[in-house]
């Protein structure tokens, strides 16, 4: 009798034998096919993220130009006359008004290679002003001033020594009141032809750039948004928004935050534009020389911006 005799036993002990073999080997195989397809896939997604990092910047920088080109098209009354020149069926009223706010501008960017930093101040001039310039003079650096309407011979020296010394001076706001500027196309320009004229009068310069009060985004200019940049590209201008913000307007700024927003918010750039300020607190003041040295320390060139020089712009199409 077969079960249950010797013979049986021998049999059932190999057969337990081959499948404590061929068990286990199977699973090898199976997990090395698994290992081998996950390699794969682990692969390819390291090639997108090498291909996407690659690309971000472009993306990045690009973004901005797309809303750019958007808020340009939402002027759609442009047709064109047999000389290929772009003219507006009826101009809107506001197109007609301060003729002397038109630049020439054929907005050809050249192309940056070394990392750069743009500093750039808001808001002034102040009593800071000067301790600011000091500064940059000191370290033979330039910058940008994004000024705002101050009367008085004191704020006229500023704005004279800052293009003496050769930085750039820039259009902020006369007022530099939100409500009042963005109430309209019309309004915005009114308050920064009192500012381009005074500047041009007192400083010889007639300012080419544009920083928006509050960003190019913002609560207060959403329903003109479009409308309002169409306009001052269509006048020449180049607006400039930030990519790193030192925080030096709020109340709680100090030498510390600034220093640290400015150098962690560079850090990885090849360039960066900084918004600092040189009104307020005199925090600023005192954090620049360590914002200015650790930023050599890292590699990196100053420059003071001028309409050459590729704009970052608040994406406000998302």
């Amino acid at each position: 009798m077969y079960i249950g005799s010797v013979r049986f036993f021998k049999h059932m002990i190999l057969t337990v034998i081959a499948l404590l073999i061929i068990v286990p080997t199977i699973g090898c195989v199976c997990l090395a096919l698994q290992y081998h397809k996950l390699k794969t896939i682990v692969a390819e997604q390291t090639l997108f993220i090498q291909t996407s990092a690659a690309e971000a910047a472009t993306i990045a920088e690009t973004a901005a130009f797309a809303a750019i080109a958007e808020a340009a098209a939402a002027v759609d009354d442009i047709v064109q006359t047999d000389n290929g020149e772009s003219l507006l069926k009826e101009p809107i009223p506001y197109q007609l008004k301060y003729p002397q706010l038109n630049i020439e501008n054929d907005f050809q960017y050249i192309a940056e290679t070394e990392k750069t930093i743009y500093l750039t101040f808001d808001d002034g001039p102040t009593g800071l002003t000067p301790q600011v310039l000091d500064i940059l003079k000191n370290y033979d650096i330039p910058a940008t001033f994004f000024v705002v309407h101050r009367t008085g011979a004191d704020a006229k020296a500023i704005y004279k020594r800052i293009v003496d010394e050769g930085h750039t001076l820039a259009a902020h706001s006369t007022s530099h009141d939100y409500k009042k500027i963005y109430s309209s196309v019309e309004a915005f320009l009114d308050d920064f032809a009192v500012l381009s004229d005074m500047l041009e009068e007192v400083a010889g310069v007639k300012p080419e750039l544009i920083r928006f009060p509050g960003g190019s985004i913002n609560n207060y200019n959403k329903s003109i948004r479009q409308e309002l940049i169409s306009e001052l590209l269509r006048r020449g201008y180049t607006y400039y928004d930030w990519d790193v913000s030192s925080g030096s307007s709020t109340n709680t700024a100090t030498v510390s935050s600034i220093y640290s927003n400015v150098i962690n918010g560079a850090a990885g750039k090849q360039r960066a534009i900084v918004l600092l300020h040189d009104a307020g607190t005199s925090a600023t003041v005192t954090a620049l020389p360590g914002v200015i040295d650790s930023l050599k320390a890292s590699g990196y060139t100053f420059e003071a911006l001028n309409k050459k020089i590729i704009p970052t712009c608040f994406d406000y199409t998302k």
